[in-house]
């Protein structure tokens, strides 16, 4: 019997040569990325002279189709050496393999290389329109617009731009490399627009981002008389999905059921993920059950039903979050590990904490992310010592190792709990794991020890930093901030400035003036509050209002403070009064506290009634 699954298969007969069978089982291994069928068909083409001069380049280029899609490059490349003749479609599949691994230049340096040798009988070879396509995917992969121009160039040279194949593929190139005037140019001068081309435009303009140039587009199409296909659509359905733009998502429906599309699984699922991603859960969830779950159907589209999640999480529709759920443990159907990790975490959003660990107890399989879900859910929910626990079950073993999103949930979980032990012998843990020298974890840390009362160990780790990000600079800020030494915070900031690295942000003059606030130093916060401006270009928000009414409340200027908030800028609230009676209860100022409470029915908020009551408490 002939073996194929080796190398050292026997030849093919010479009478089978010429023959479809070989070319068939090559298209079949390519198929199916089967390395070592491809490898032994090799043997066997070699052997019955298939390859050789002056057969058809039928077989070698099957050949080299099955070696590219297998990803064996360099076994592709010494095919192409021992090739003693090349044609366009031999172009075509290796411009194609480049662009694949994502090397578009070297797709365009080979297309060069092959032109300039003699690639048929009449010497010289002449590109296709499958090649002239490749070619012009490549200079999109590259988002080079000059390139693209040059290739567009030599193909108008060499006749291809007639053909409405090569001016999509030249729509979406130019779409690709940003230049969305010369693709709309190409597709309005074409004498005949059908469907294929104004897709690929929409297309195009979604794929650049622009969304609304994309439903402008897809009016002229509908003006053109030219009816939208399926690809149509799932461009035209993403782009509103991505506007948000809601109003046209019940329109965009009635139009898919009007062109017929509804039971297009792709369109469908489009919808579902419109609906789902912008909070309509129940139009999604009536849209998943028609196309699925009244046809006893299984979804395995994980992009569909993570949407489906998220829209329950956003919304926070647990009742359909829940029903999903169900309909998974009915059908006995998790599709992936995935999927149980987006319902865990949906759980976990919505606060549901026994309802997410029951997901991941009933994982069979469970990866890192499940780990970290579970983990950072017990975490914010005060479920600290469970945390804890979890994480020393995946760090005991099971072949899975904490990453940087664990560690930085537990060192969360350690500083809000109070728990310096735990956090000190976590330290211990991330030094000896390498994990320190991760920007994210110090800042987490720097931020721990300041919370726990270590600050020393805070700046320790501080200095220690070889690489350090705004956020290292606003955690030593605010740590000293919170210690009631606003000096040392002031001097942090003016190392910032002096580094020269990082530009302050927002919160640094956030954590800045509020440090300034509970160390006494009014004139120094007050100048950080006009320099944020003056010097940085920082536009104020209600927090930095609010920590300069703090800052002048807590010192009992109230003059100063009212005054202030007279000259602001935008209408104040909740954020502004809070901290102004706070002041007020702190420095006993009944007059002014009586004025403030008689905007308490405006602003409801449990933080400002609670601050006059305590007020009147004290």
């Amino acid at each position: 019997m002939l073996s194929l699954s080796t190398p050292s298969a026997p030849p093919l007969p010479r009478s089978a040569t010429n023959s479809p069978a070989p070319v068939s089982l090559l298209r079949g291994a390519a198929d199916r990325r089967d390395a070592p069928l491809t490898s032994a068909l090799h043997a066997a083409l070699l052997k019955s002279g298939a390859l050789d001069p002056p057969q058809p380049l039928t077989a070698s280029n099957s050949l080299l189709h099955a070696y590219l899609q297998c990803g064996l490059l360099p076994d592709a490349l010494r095919l192409l050496d021992e090739m003693p003749r090349r044609d366009a479609a031999t172009c075509a599949s290796l411009v194609s393999a480049h662009c694949r691994l994502g090397a578009p230049l070297d797709a365009i340096r080979a297309y060069m290389d092959m032109l300039t040798q003699d690639a048929d009988e009449d010497g010289g070879l002449r590109p296709n329109e499958f090649t002239a396509a490749a070619l012009l995917q490549a200079c999109g992969l590259a988002k080079d617009a000059r390139l693209g121009r040059m290739v567009h160039g030599h193909l108008v040279a060499s006749g291809f731009c007639c053909e409405s194949f090569v001016v999509c593929s030249l729509v979406n190139m130019y779409a690709k490399v940003g230049d969305l005037a010369s693709a709309r140019e190409l597709v309005l001068g074409l004498d005949y627009r059908d469907v294929v081309s104004w897709t690929a435009l929409v297309s195009g303009c979604v794929l650049s981002g622009m969304l609304a140039e994309a439903l402008k587009v897809f009016v002229m199409m509908l003006e053109d008389n030219v009816l939208p296909n399926n690809v149509t659509m799932l461009s035209v359905i993403q782009a509103c999905s991505l506007m948000g733009e809601s109003r046209l998502f019940g329109s965009l429906h009635a139009l898919v059921v009007r062109l017929g599309l509804q039971n297009d699984v792709s369109v469908v699922n489009s919808l579902i993920m419109m609906y789902a991603k912008n909070g309509f859960v129940e139009e999604a969830t009536s849209l998943f059950e028609d196309l699925y779950m009244r046809r006893g159907d299984v979804c395995s589209n994980s992009d569909v039903l993570s949407a489906l999640l998220y829209g329950c999480t956003i919304s926070g529709s647990l009742k359909y979050g829940k029903g999903i759920h169900a309909r998974f443990i009915k059908m006995n159907a998790f599709p992936s590990v995935g999927i149980e990790n987006s319902l865990m975490g949906m759980y976990a959003r919505l606060e549901q904490v026994d309802a997410a660990y029951v997901v991941f107890k009933g994982m069979p399989v469970k990866d890192i992310v499940s780990w970290n879900t579970m983990i950072s859910c017990l975490a914010k929910s005060d479920h600290v010592n469970e945390a804890l626990e979890l994480f020393s079950t995946l760090h005991g073993g099971g072949g899975l190792m904490p990453d940087f999103v664990t560690v930085l949930s537990i060192v969360q979980a350690c500083s809000n709990a109070g728990l310096l032990q735990q956090g000190q012998m976590l330290h211990g843990y991330i030094i000896k794991s390498g994990s320190l020298c991760v920007v994210s974890i110090c800042n987490a840390l720097i931020s721990m020890y300041a919370k726990l009362g270590r600050i020393d160990f805070s700046e320790q780790i501080f200095e220690q930093m070889d690489i350090k990000d705004i956020v290292s600079w606003n955690s030593m800020i605010n740590a000293h901030g919170i210690h009631g030494d606003g000096l040392s915070s002031l001097r942090i900031f003016n190392e910032l400035l002096d580094a020269g690295t990082h530009s302050p942000n927002a919160i640094t003059f956030v954590s800045l003036i509020s440090a300034c606030s509970h160390s006494g130093l009014v004139s120094e916060g007050y100048r950080c509050f006009q320099s944020m401006k003056n010097d940085h270009g920082i536009e104020p928000s209600m927090d930095h209002y609010a920590s300069v009414v703090d800052l002048l409340g807590r010192s009992g200027r109230f003059t100063e403070a009212e005054q202030f908030i007279s000259d602001m800028p935008v209408y104040p609230n909740s954020s502004i009064w809070g901290p102004l009676l706070a002041a007020c209860c702190l420095h006993g100022n009944v007059d002014l506290a009586e004025k403030l409470s008689a905007f308490r029915l405006q602003f409801r908020t449990c933080a400002v009634i609670w601050d006059i009551n305590n007020f009147y408490k004290v």
